[in-house]
């Protein structure tokens, strides 16, 4: 045993003798208070604790890190896996998937319209060595080409129907595909502060489907990019979709306009099936 683990395991022994002086150990989760036996083991790690709010607190965090283990697990099985982020701002994502993807010689194509995240997320690809598997690409991805204004919220920047803020150029994940002469996707992850619904009708659904899609959905925003929840339900019902989220709620209207969170669109079962 490591020093590391002598001096937790001490600490943990005293917190365990000091919670029997109190007569039992106290928590707090999703907003409700337990007493529990001082020897309960109970979820709970350091630096990713329960959160205390209610369900929803904390839920971008939580989500973000089921999501991560979710794709990086999928593709470590994948042969040549091909892989499109969009919204990549300062390359997470394309890092990590990055290096996975290269052991299976596949590809990230990463596309990022804020000009200072673009910078950063080059960089870190240039930092890991994986200017051969992660392609960057610096533009908003729409369901047609042309340009836009980008407002800068940092990780939160979006494509705003406003004359203001810095152009950016447009581009569809039809263009992108065509332009690297791929005929698959085998993960697409779209995380562009309301404009999903742009992003997924811009892609060539006439010639194949993506594997997995991994999409944060930010309902709020919609209306600012013309669309409201029965044109999501409508486009998850034409393509055979289920949407069901990190904590297994399923989606089967879209009826308030409250933060979703990262969601998988599943295919029907008879999808699976064919």
């Amino acid at each position: 045993m490591n020093l590391k683990s002598s001096v937790y395991k001490f600490g943990t022994s005293l917190l365990k003798e000091f919670w029997r002086m109190k007569g039992g150990r106290d928590i707090t989760v999703f907003g409700n208070r337990y007493r529990l036996d001082p020897d309960t083991i109970f979820p709970s790690y350091r630096r990713l604790p329960l959160p205390k709010g209610d369900c929803l607190s904390q839920i971008v965090r939580h989500g973000d890190f089921i999501q991560m283990h979710a794709v990086c697990r999928y593709v470590a099985g994948i042969d040549r896996p091909v892989i499109l982020d969009v919204g990549a701002h300062h390359g997470a994502y394309a890092v990590v998937l990055g290096n996975l993807a290269r052991q299976h010689k596949g590809k990230v194509i990463a596309l990022e319209p804020n000009p200072e995240s673009f910078e950063i997320l080059k960089r870190n690809v240039r930092e890991n060595n994986l200017e051969d598997t992660v392609f960057c690409e610096q533009a908003a991805v729409m369901d047609c080409p042309g340009e836009a204004c980008i407002a800068f919220q940092g990780s939160q920047s979006f494509i705003t129907p406003e004359n203001r803020g810095e152009r950016v150029q447009i581009t569809t994940l039809a263009e992108v595909m065509h332009k690297y002469n791929e005929s698959r996707a085998d993960l697409l992850i779209i995380d562009v502060e309301g404009a999903e619904l742009p992003v997924l009708k811009g892609f060539p659904w006439e010639k194949f489907r993506p594997g997995k899609i991994f999409c944060e959905l930010h309902p709020y925003a919609w209306k600012d990019f013309g669309y409201k929840g029965e044109d999501m339900k409508a486009f998850v019902r034409e393509h055979g979709f289920r949407c069901i989220d990190v904590y297994f709620q399923e989606y089967l209207s879209f009826d308030s306009d409250a933060y979703i969170g990262p969601v998988l669109f599943l295919p029907e079962p008879q999808e699976i099936i064919a």
